[in-house]
């Protein structure tokens, strides 16, 4: 499911209209009093131009649904993108987890039913998201990071404001530092995806991390170190399980990712993967930032 809001209003569009009537209507009104050349030359262009204004002017649209990650996408990183730079290591990294999109759930099976708020959503944090979320810090705690994972509910009241309350939530880790900072979400399946991977002959859900660039923000994210470090990790998961991590997208918005470098949001898994195929990417993830942040 995808929500859409429109945020350029009709009035402009009205206005415009008006305004190359009024210029089309002048033009004629000279041809017809003897002005033959009135629609040759600079005057044809001057009707051509006022015209113009009658087509539709580009919508920006602001997703505040399901598919953030392929709506109005700008570009695909490649895989070799990233592949020289370094990352700061730390002894104990610190992670801080936590989900714009707290309801986002995955398909149900018959030994593992769940209450729906709406299709693929519950605020049952054990069936949703956040549950993988908790599997990603344990893990993580296991290999020696710290680690924060932040349940809070963005979602409530409404969903297109979500990412208001997810940084209002960033903003109270403002005096904590970081080594990574995630976004954790649930994608929402197209036909370009794949049913699911396999890790050592078990079903697992793949992944994907999405970087903005900043879009028309005043204050942006460092996009190019975010995107470095996003194309590192997707080269060290396929490393580790080969079609495990689709590519980086990129898209034009900031998703909060000016609150720390590195910042990123990864999808885990789409909502016809089950609960137990998105739990079982985890411990690649895991292992993928364990070999990018953690000192030897």
């Amino acid at each position: 499911m995808v929500r859409i809001r429109v945020i350029h209003a009709s009035k402009l569009l009205a206005v415009c209209a008006a305004i190359a009537l009024a210029v089309a209507l002048a033009a004629l009104i000279f041809r017809s009093a003897g002005g033959a050349r009135a629609a040759q030359g600079p005057e044809k262009a001057a009707v051509q131009a006022a015209f113009s204004f009658l087509r539709p002017p580009p919508m920006e649209f602001e997703l505040s649904g399901e598919n953030e990650h392929t709506d109005s996408a700008l570009w695909v990183a490649p895989p070799s993108l990233g592949a020289d730079a370094e990352t700061p290591r730390a002894a104990r990294p610190r992670v801080l987890i936590y989900h714009t999109h707290t309801h986002e759930a995955y398909a149900q099976t018959p030994d593992d039913p769940y209450e729906e708020t709406e299709p693929w959503r519950t605020e049952d944090q054990t069936r949703s998201v956040v549950r993988v979320g908790a599997e990603l810090a344990a893990l993580l705690e296991a290999r020696g990071f710290d680690v924060v994972h932040d349940a809070t509910d963005h979602e409530y009241p409404q969903l297109n404001t979500a990412y208001a309350r997810s940084l209002d939530t960033l903003a109270g880790y403002a005096d904590q530092s970081f080594d990574l900072r995630i976004d954790l979400h649930r994608d929402a399946w197209d036909s370009s995806m794949a049913a699911c991977t396999e890790i050592n002959g078990r079903r697992a859900a793949q992944l994907m991390l999405l970087v903005g660039d900043g879009g028309d923000y005043a204050v942006k994210p460092d996009y190019e170190a975010n995107l470095a470090f996003a194309a590192r990790l997707t080269e060290r998961l396929n490393a580790l399980s080969e079609g495990l991590c689709r590519p980086v997208l990129v898209k034009h918005g900031r998703y909060n990712q000016h609150m720390g470098t590195p910042s990123v949001l990864i999808e885990a898994g789409h909502n016809l993967n089950t609960l137990e195929e998105a739990l079982a990417a985890m411990p690649c993830l895991a292992d993928a930032l364990d070999s990018l942040l953690r000192a030897p």
